[in-house]
């Protein structure tokens, strides 16, 4: 199963490759030693995943099944598979389903994707944490194995059909009279600006030359959500029946804070695709499943019409600003080993 892993992930290397203009050589060892460095398997395992349908269409939500078996010995790091490597072109994660055990050593799982090319496509290659104290394996990637999906396209296969009942372009002219009024307004828009600017330095105080310049620094991203998130509150959108208006502020600072501070791509991705993509420094310990709750709840009062308490609308925003808290602290964290380096 490793082997099948990596030979799936070498050839998607090539193929980046070349649409890239990389040597093929360079992908392909790229490939292999980020499969070395994340996934093994060890006797006694197996990952399968099974689609729960063969064929489907371009953007058709597609669901497959996980099947886990971990030796006696072996102990589940993570609830949530996650994809081994880059996401391939075409592909989108629509949901993750958290594993649940069913049997000794045996768990099940299953996620939503969609496939925007036609043809054969594989199924991404998945990966759950494990470890085998008893061995000296503190953590390890059990990868899945490969699956394949028929994608046909949307469009019928005798070809692009005519287009109908469309008019070209009517062309009309310009009235002559415009040119002379949009000059008009040019000239006056200008003469504003220069008056102002004149007024505005009339109107300034002397500066003494001699004094220092003093530096203000720019707030930091941390600084900036904090700030929000003050405002968000002295708002107080609850009492006034404007609930879902807290939620979505509190979820949108979350989400530009991951975007300015981290580079994070947050403000696209759904809650589900956020939690799977986040850096490991970001969803270590309990982050993760905490990131899930915090913006999960705001997608539930958002999309489900819920309505929450004043109180647990509180509550929700402290638990938002803990978070925050806990994600600047692996940020400041990560800068002071940088500096000691």
């Amino acid at each position: 199963m490793a082997l099948r892993a990596v030979i799936l992930s070498a050839l998607t290397a090539v193929i980046l490759s070349a649409a890239k203009d990389r040597p093929v050589s360079e992908a392909i060892l790229g490939s292999l030693h980020s499969l070395r460095m994340t996934a093994a398997q060890l006797p006694g395992q197996s990952f399968s995943v099974t689609p729960d349908s063969g064929t489907a269409t371009v953007g058709d939500s597609v669901a497959v099944r996980f099947r886990i078996r971990l030796h006696e010995r072996d102990q589940l790091l993570d609830s949530f598979p996650q994809v081994a490597g880059d996401l391939p072109a075409g592909v989108r994660i629509l949901s993750v389903q958290k594993l649940a055990r069913t049997d000794d050593r045996l768990y099940e799982g299953s996620a939503r994707l969609a496939f925007y090319r036609p043809g054969r496509r594989p199924v991404p290659v998945f990966g759950v944490a494990f470890m085998r104290v008893v061995e000296g394996v503190s953590r390890a990637i059990l990868p899945s194995d490969s699956a394949f999906v028929l994608i046909g396209a949307v469009l019928p296969p005798a070809g692009n059909p005519p287009l109908k009942d469309i008019r070209e372009m009517e062309k009309r002219r310009v009235p002559s009279w415009i040119w002379p009024v949009v000059l008009l307004a040019l000239s006056a828009a200008a003469w504003l600006v220069r008056r102002q600017r004149r007024r505005r330095i009339e109107q300034a105080a002397p500066v003494d030359a001699m004094a220092p310049e003093v530096h203000v620094p720019e707030p930091t991203p941390y600084e900036i959500a904090l700030e929000r998130l003050r405002r968000v509150e002295a708002e107080s959108w609850p009492s006034h029946v404007l609930v879902e208006v807290h939620y979505d502020a509190v979820a949108q600072t979350l989400r530009q804070y991951l975007e300015e501070a981290h580079a994070v791509g947050a403000l696209e991705r759904t809650t589900a695709e956020l939690a799977w993509a986040m850096p490991p420094h970001l969803g270590r310990g309990k982050l993760r499943d905490a990131c899930r709750e915090v913006l999960g709840e705001a997608d539930w009062v958002k999309f489900a019409e819920a309505r929450p308490s004043a109180a647990a609308a509180a509550e929700f925003l402290a638990r938002a600003r803990e978070l925050l808290t806990a994600w600047h602290g692996t940020r400041a964290a990560g800068e002071a080993t940088h500096a000691v380096r």
